[in-house]
């Protein structure tokens, strides 16, 4: 078995194996390699050429590595990248994958093509009880393995797992006067706006940081969102009381054109910028939004385990106390299943209220 490892006195890759005179000859191959007498194993400049060329000498062997250690140029995952980019995969589940597989090959200390079913499952199992990751991490992990083992790289053709016993969390539902609370705690308006939008639609987080004004529909008030969740297009309502907020900051980024000397031609690429923009010519990004969210919370005294998405959790069990059909909500939502709207009808107070505890009513008799 063969060892390479960044050794940060030296700085340099240090690749060590017993005294063998087949593998000493491909050491020696390697340029600007060398066999250092006092580490007794070969030396190599911290390149990025330098590893990839080891890893191709000594690709057959059985290598042990922190794959941390590496430069990032070094390519390792091309085929993974390839198989995502081809199923269009979205780049937060592209990022999620890698950053999954990423983590058992450190922990293994191998590469991917050495990784073995009994890697997968003593990853997973460590996973459990020292960092007690939750079920749905868990399920995540093994889709990433299933995905890339299995179906991509099919070096693990038997790989599988038992079932997992699906937690039945209900998500804490703000109430309508928690809602207008956290509103009305924010001084700053486009950032009322952008929690007023994420409730009176039911937006995730990733779409309200994404939305043009080229998706606000101001005659059939309706937005729409593009490349949701699994990349799908959807409309949902737009609340009559914001129709005055985002018309006055179009007016504004009209003339912020103007003054910026483009010509009446380009005032039509206003329709193509952000709603809410951040920096270099970007939209806002999810963190900051999350953080103008718990600003909001913190300062409305709110102590329940709430984040940006309850407000999306909350317009969907406003709306079901309301009335509206779950059909419908599914539709605005977005949801593929219906059962995934369901959950709402487990935590929608309206439904609760209307029956009479047993006690109260023999208690009266």
């Amino acid at each position: 078995m063969l060892f390479l490892e960044f050794n940060l006195h030296e700085k340099r890759y240090i690749l060590s194996f017993p005294y063998n005179e087949r593998l000493i000859a491909k050491a020696r191959e390697i340029p600007g390699g060398f066999f250092d007498r006092k580490l007794r194993a070969w030396s190599y400049p911290p390149k990025a050429e330098s590893i990839e060329l080891i890893l191709n000498s000594f690709g057959s062997e059985q290598l042990r590595l922190n794959i941390a250690d590496f430069p990032r140029k070094v390519s390792l995952f091309t085929d993974f990248f390839d198989a995502t980019r081809s199923r269009n995969y979205s780049l937060q589940t592209t990022k999620t994958y890698y950053s999954s597989i990423l983590r058992l090959c450190i922990h293994s200390r191998k590469l991917p093509k050495d990784i073995v079913e009994e890697d997968i499952h003593s990853f997973l199992k460590n996973s459990q009880t020292e960092r007690n990751l939750q079920a749905s991490s868990i399920r995540t992990l093994r889709q990433a393995y299933l995905f890339y083992f299995k179906e991509i790289r099919k070096q693990l053709p038997t790989l599988r797992f038992p079932k997992m016993k699906k937690a039945a969390h209900l998500p804490e539902v703000l109430s309508e006067k928690e809602v207008v609370q956290l509103f009305e705690s924010l001084t700053n308006l486009k950032h009322q706006l952008m929690l007023k939008l994420a409730y009176s639609s039911g937006l995730r987080v990733s779409e309200v940081v994404k939305l043009k004004y080229a998706n606000i529909d101001f005659d059939r008030k309706m937005i729409r969102i593009q490349q949701g969740k699994g990349k799908k297009d959807r409309y949902s309502l737009l609340a009559d009381s914001l129709l005055e907020s985002i018309q006055f900051q179009y007016d504004v980024q009209c003339k912020v054109n103007l003054l910026a000397g483009l010509s009446s031609q380009n005032l039509g690429k206003v329709t193509d910028t952000w709603l809410f923009p951040g920096r270099d010519q970007s939209h806002i990004s999810i963190r900051t939004a999350e953080k103008i969210f718990e600003i909001a919370k913190q300062k409305s005294g709110i102590l329940k385990k709430v984040s940006f998405h309850s407000l999306r959790h909350a317009f969907a069990t406003h709306l079901l106390e309301q009335g509206t059909d779950l059909r419908m909500i599914q539709t605005l939502l977005g949801h593929t299943n219906v059962r995934t709207t369901q959950i709402y009808t487990k935590v929608a107070t309206s439904r609760l209220e209307r029956i009479q505890s047993p006690l109260d009513r023999i208690l009266k008799n």
